[in-house]
């Protein structure tokens, strides 16, 4: 039946795990599916709203360009119906346009530039003119160009006049790309772009510093400005649509996290049970382990106490020991309730010289000592008048020289008191073989007693007792690395006589 019995917590737990996976699953398979629809149809809202916002800033980019040449062709225009062609040559003296051609019926009337000694410009300039006047008829009055022109571009504005003359006008690079620079912040703010760039047909960037870097969206452009390439940035705002999936993901998330949690508690519980009967078992046994010695000792030192009630020396001898073992009992019992309560017991203070209750448990415990050939050496500094819990300090050394005198038997054990206005210090050091380091805390816990070379007995109670009763009393015990042995460290509240007596005058 015992192997049963240790397959069944197993199978209950795949079951319920079975149980737990198929909702989750169904859950995720729709959680998935659902998030998958949402997305796409954002993205194809993100698409189609980003195509708008585009097709939006290169028409204001285009209706900028084109009222720049119809501004400079209505100022030439209005000069040259005003003045003839003395007034295109003042409006080429304030170089308002880069050039301008003045036709009627194909034939050339009139050609004016404001590049100076630059001929072979100007004749690129003139061809352009010539041939975007060609291209002028009734139903198409007014035609525009990017006219090259000695490595730049002109914008090239023709329009026929109420008079029946054509009349080209080409504006210079500088005044275009001026003009663009100026107005690019305006297209992105009225289109609900962050930034708005374009690169011309030599390469060279407008509005941005370099024209790779600004694409998030890149479009190229036609008619007027073909050969022309807008770039821009959309905002961090786009994304928002996004924000709609949230709720989702989260319902989604919570939702397995908490059939997975369920089937982890589920396993955390059968292994916590488990683990529980085996630290009962595993407490019993040790219990009854550390009882059996002293008691046994108690039994056969009783039975020879009887036998030799007549020897007064042998009385003597095994009064001792019957004395002894009962100390352990008692120190085991007394560790055992101070770590079940937590020390959580109010400290009893009382007025003496802690040095000299170190003393007397010295005394006390010399016997015990000499047959574990520990040598002890006391180096006393709390030698003066003090108000503590002396049972606290006393346990707390009991449990410490009786660690050194478990773990360290054959080695010299040093002792050393310090006293401040406000803290006992009691240094217990050994040569034994020492504490691992990774063990420092761990032996501080109930029923850890730490892993050593030696054979010596004990619960796994005192260390912790000590730790529990130092930081009732405002201090704290800890475990110090030397090489070789363990040196422990124990503090613990205490006010001088003298010294409280001195503060309570001050305050009177």
């Amino acid at each position: 039946n015992e192997p049963a019995k240790a397959h069944m917590p197993v199978k209950s737990l795949t079951l319920i795990a079975l149980v737990l996976i198929v909702p989750v699953a169904v859950l995720t398979f729709f959680a998935v599916r659902s998030l998958s629809l949402e997305n796409d149809a954002l993205n194809v809202r993100h698409e189609r709203l980003a195509k708008q916002r585009i097709d939006a800033a290169a028409a204001l980019v285009l209706a900028r360009l084109q009222g720049l040449g119809t501004q400079v062709w209505g100022q030439t225009q209005a000069a040259y119906a005003a003045g003839g062609t003395g007034a295109l040559s003042g409006l080429t003296r304030k170089r308002i346009f880069a050039y301008a051609f003045v036709s009627k019926m194909g034939t050339q009337l009139y050609s004016a530039t404001a590049l100076e000694h630059q001929y072979d410009s100007t004749r690129q300039l003139q061809d352009g003119a010539q041939a975007l006047a060609a291209k002028l008829t009734a139903s198409k009055p007014s035609t525009e160009a990017f006219v090259p022109y000695g490595g730049s571009l002109a914008l090239m504005h023709c329009s026929r006049s109420a008079s029946d003359h054509d009349i080209c006008v080409a504006v210079d690079e500088s005044k275009v790309m001026d003009l663009l620079r100026s107005q690019l912040g305006l297209v992105a703010r009225s289109t609900g772009l962050t930034r708005v760039g374009l690169v011309d047909p030599n390469g060279s960037a407008i509005g941005i510093e370099d024209a790779v870097a600004l694409s998030t969206a890149s479009q190229p452009l036609h008619g007027l400005m073909n050969g022309w390439q807008l770039r821009v940035e959309e905002p961090l705002s786009g994304d928002r649509s996004l924000q709609s999936t949230l709720p989702l993901y989260l319902v989604a998330g919570a939702l397995i996290a908490g059939w997975l949690a369920m089937t982890w508690m589920l396993h955390q519980s059968m292994v916590l049970k488990d683990e529980a009967a085996a630290a009962r078992a595993n407490i019993i046994a040790e219990l009854a382990h550390e009882l059996r010695t002293p008691l046994a000792n108690l039994q056969l030192h009783t039975e020879l106490l009887r036998l030799n009630s007549s020897d007064a020396t042998a009385v003597q001898r095994y009064g001792a020991v019957l004395n002894a073992e009962i100390g352990r009992l008692t120190l085991l019992a007394e560790n055992a309730i101070a770590v079940a309560r937590g020390a959580i017991v109010l400290p009893k203070l009382e007025t003496t010289v802690p040095d000299d209750c170190l003393r007397a448990i010295l005394d006390r415990f010399e016997p015990m000592l000499a047959d574990a050939s520990c040598r002890v050496r006391f180096t006393p500094g709390a030698d003066k008048l003090s108000h503590f819990d002396r049972m606290s300090w006393e346990r707390c050394f009991i449990n410490l020289i009786d660690n050194a005198r478990k773990y360290a038997s054959g080695s010299a054990i040093e002792i050393t008191t310090a006293q401040t206005s406000e803290m006992l210090r009691l240094d217990v050091s050994d040569r034994g073989p020492g504490i691992a380091a990774n063990q420092d805390e761990k032996i501080f816990e109930p029923l850890e007693r730490g892993t050593t070379t030696t054979k010596a007995g004990g619960f796994g109670l005192g260390l912790a007792a000590v730790r529990a009763l130092a930081r009732q009393n405002g201090g704290n015990c800890w475990v110090e690395s030397t090489n070789p042995g363990a040196h422990f460290v124990l503090t613990m509240q205490a006010r001088p006589v003298e010294a409280a007596a001195m503060e309570h005058a001050s305050k009177c």
